[in-house]
Parts: structure tokens; C-alpha cells; sequence
């Protein structure tokens, strides 16, 4: 299990890495890549187009989830840090508007052709995604002891956050070492092309990897979207509902708030201490990952889902009351309270999804279910929350996300039933489905 879980880890870090730098530069890509026509408009569109690049994970969600369930769970892996790489390193390389403009100043609207790239780029980002996280989370949970499902599942959450943390880090790192006019011109690359290097060492340990016994045993001859679309439509809308949580909880918490701080717009707070602030805050996230998914093998999958998600639900005004308020302190544990309450949440989904299915559809149906809510909940969350801020006035306002988020996870919880102790491969975990 250490092998399997250092090389599911790997690949996962380096492929949100590659994610969240976008977020966590969406400030500085909102005021290159966009003019400015009011005061929220470069923060919306670089979040706008953020939002559009998860129109591609479902996409990849079908094609990846074909690959793992019809040939290999490790060729999907293999193939999704490829494609995740290459687009990451390019956005590090495109034309800003203005250097777009000036490289065709005989054509007026060159300067488009930046936010036109950029958004091609973040497709490909998506599509890749589409089946890493949900890939590396059946296969976890698929190579696991069955009494240690939970936990085990959990470090695919680890892992992601990890790459969030390393995400934070770097970005802290290079907006300490330069000014903020160096950052502004050039600085803000080069976490983009880095990524490169990354994936070179994710591949290299991928190639470890052997598929898990029981994926062999029971592979079996048809389309995996046609069987999910006849005999599990349940599961999927199961799934589709309980992961809004994640959807909403986790882009608001990685994605939303490092903008809320250090955007002028919102609170303003320097570009380097919201990186530090993030990076704790991204620790505290991870290590109770780790908690929900334990918790869940000894308490069961249910009851830590409902306690996390009527805990966002209950906390969710108190939160953004303290980071409103702009005090340092309050902005730490406001941001820290919501890690906490995402982290134990989290962690459980991976072991508590994946039991949903059976082997031969597994890595199809968690993808595609999944991605669909990460779309349309996930992607769209900062972009919602900004637009909130900016037409009620109210700092206060993202808020009601998260508490219809815990408030339709919660509703739809009473139909999940819990299988944390039944295997696998069981003819009776489908039926009890």
C-alpha cells in the first residue's frame, strides 16, 4: 500500500498544482489578459474563464473513465498526467492582451486573441483532471484492506491538497523573492512552466503501478457509460448531490478566498501574506483529510458526512463574518474553521463514492457523476461568489453558497446507503444499491 499510495500521490500533487496556480494568480491574470471596463470586471473574467474550463471535465471524466474500467485504471493515470503537463507550461508562455496587441498592431482586436488562448489552455487543464483525482481514488480504495477503505481513500484527498499546499508555496515563494512590479511582469510564469518538471517525476513513478487484483478479476466486455446510463442512474444523482459539499466547500475555500484576501476589491490584504495565510490554512486542510477518512472507517461514511455538511451549513455566515472583518487573526482562523469543517468532510468522499459502484463500472461512474458536479457547482462557485459581493454589497454574501451546499448534501444523505463493511466486489453491495 505505500507504494501504491507514494504513486497515486504523486501524479495527484502534481496535477493540482497545476490546477490551482491558475487561482491562485487569478488576480494578476484578471489585470493581463483582460481591460479593465469596471472595478470587478478583470477578477470576473479571469474566474469566467476558470469556470469554463470545467465544461471540459465531464469530457474527460467518459474518455478517462473509459480507459480505467475497459483497459487499465494505470494507463488512465499515466495518460492524464501527459495531457494535464504540457497545457500548464504553455499558459506560462501565451501573449498577455497587451503583448498580443502589440504583436499585430495592424489588427484591432489582437489583444483578444490572449483570453482566447488562455481559455483553450484551461480546457485541456480540465480534461485532464477529469479522470486523475477520481482515477487515483478508486485505485486507493480499490488496493485497500476493506476495513481501512476510509483511510486509505483519504490520502487521494491528502494528496490533492498537498498539491493545492504546493501550489501556495511556490506562488509565496516567488512573490517574496520579487517585487510586485517583477511579479506583475514576468514573475507570475514561472509556476506555470515549473510544472513541467513536475510531471516528468510523476510519470517516472507511475510506471510502478500495477492495476489492483480485484480491477483484473472483474474487467469485463461492453461500454461502461452504457451500463451507468441503464443500471445506475441512481448512484450517479447520489453522488451528483452529496459531492455539491466538495464542489462548492472546497473551489470556494482554494480557489474563492485567496482572491477575497488579496484582491483590492475585496479585502486587499498583501500578495504574500495571503499566500502564507493559505498555505497554513492549506495544512490544516489536509491533516484532518486524513481524520474524516479514518473517523469514517470506525463511525461509518454517513454520520461524517452529515456532521460536515450541517457544520458548513451552521458556520458559514460565522466565517466569512470574520474574514469580512479584515483583522488579521480573523482572517486566519475564518479561513482555518472552514478547512477543518472541509478537510474531515473530504477525506470520507473518496471511500464513501467509490462503494457506490461495482468494479466494472466504478472508475466511469465516480468520474463522470463527479466532474458533473464539480462543473456545474465547482467551477462556477468563485465566479458566483464574486458577483455576489459585487451586486449586494456585502462581503457576507458568499456565504449562502455554502449553506445550500450543506443543505442539499444533508438532504440527500438519507438515501446513501452506507458500505464501508461490505467488499467490494460483493454481489450484495450492488443490490443494496
Amino acid at each position: 500500500m505505500g507504494r501504491i499510495i507514494a504513486s497515486c500521490m504523486i501524479g495527484n500533487i502534481i496535477e493540482w498544482y497545476d490546477f490551482i496556480i491558475y487561482a491562485l494568480f487569478a488576480s494578476t491574470i484578471g489585470s493581463l489578459f483582460f481591460p479593465a471596463s469596471s472595478d470587478y470586471s478583470q477578477i470576473i473574467n479571469a474566474f469566467a474563464i476558470y469556470a469554463v474550463g470545467f465544461i471540459a471535465r465531464p469530457i474527460g471524466a467518459i474518455v478517462f473513465g473509459h480507459i480505467g474500467d475497459k483497459k487499465s485504471r494505470k494507463d488512465s493515470l499515466m495518460l492524464s498526467i501527459y495531457i494535464m503537463a504540457i497545457p500548464t507550461a504553455l499558459i506560462g508562455c501565451i501573449p498577455t492582451y497587451a503583448q498580443a496587441q502589440s504583436l499585430f498592431p495592424f489588427w484591432e482586436s489582437a489583444g483578444l486573441l490572449a483570453p482566447v488562448l488562455l481559455t483553450i489552455l484551461r480546457l485541456f487543464q480540465s480534461f485532464a483532471i477529469g479522470g486523475e483525482f477520481t482515477g487515483s481514488m478508486v485505485f486507493m480504495v480499490e488496493s485497500a484492506p476493506p476495513h481501512r477503505r476510509g483511510f486509505f481513500g483519504s490520502w487521494a484527498t491528502f494528496s490533492s491538497v498537498l498539491g493545492v499546499i504546493l501550489g501556495s508555496v511556490v506562488a509565496f515563494v516567488f512573490s517574496s523573492l520579487l517585487s510586485p512590479e517583477q511579479m506583475q511582469s514576468w514573475g507570475w510564469r514561472i509556476p506555470f512552466v515549473l510544472s513541467i518538471f513536475g510531471s516528468l517525476v510523476g510519470t517516472y513513478i507511475r510506471r510502478s503501478l500495477s492495476d489492483p487484483e480485484r480491477f483484473v478479476k472483474k474487467k469485463k466486455h461492453g461500454l461502461p457509460i452504457k451500463m451507468l446510463m441503464s443500471q445506475h442512474l441512481g448512484k450517479m444523482s447520489l453522488v451528483f448531490f452529496i459531492d455539491i459539499v466538495t464542489a462548492i466547500g472546497f473551489f470556494t475555500l482554494v480557489t474563492f478566498l485567496p482572491s477575497f484576501m488579496q484582491d483590492k476589491k475585496f479585502l486587499g490584504m498583501p500578495q504574500d501574506l495571503t499566500f502564507k495565510i493559505n498555505t497554513f490554512n492549506m495544512l490544516v486542510f489536509a491533516l484532518f483529510t486524513v481524520v474524516g477518512g479514518s473517523l469514517s472507517d470506525k463511525f461509518g461514511r454517513r454520520p461524517i458526512l452529515a456532521i460536515g455538511a450541517a457544520a458548513l451549513a451552521l458556520m458559514a455566515f460565522p466565517i466569512f463574518g470574520l474574514l469580512a472583518s479584515g483583522a488579521l487573526y480573523n482572517v486566519v482562523l475564518g479561513q482555518a474553521i472552514m478547512a477543518v469543517i472541509m478537510g474531515t468532510f473530504f477525506g470520507v468522499i473518496p471511500a464513501a463514492l467509490s462503494e457506490l459502484f461495482p468494479t466494472e463500472v466504478r472508475f466511469s461512474g465516480l468520474s463522470l457523476a463527479h466532474n458533473l458536479s464539480m462543473a456545474i457547482f465547482g467551477g462556477t462557485a468563485p465566479l458566483i461568489a464574486t458577483q455576489l459581493v459585487q451586486h449586494t454589497g456585502s462581503q457576507l454574501s458568499p456565504a449562502w453558497l455554502l449553506v445550500i451546499a450543506g443543505v442539499v448534501c444533508l438532504a440527500a444523505l438519507p438515501f446513501y446507503f452506507d458500505r464501508q463493511r461490505i467488499k467490494l466486489a460483493d454481489r450484495s453491495a450492488r443490490i443494496a444499491a
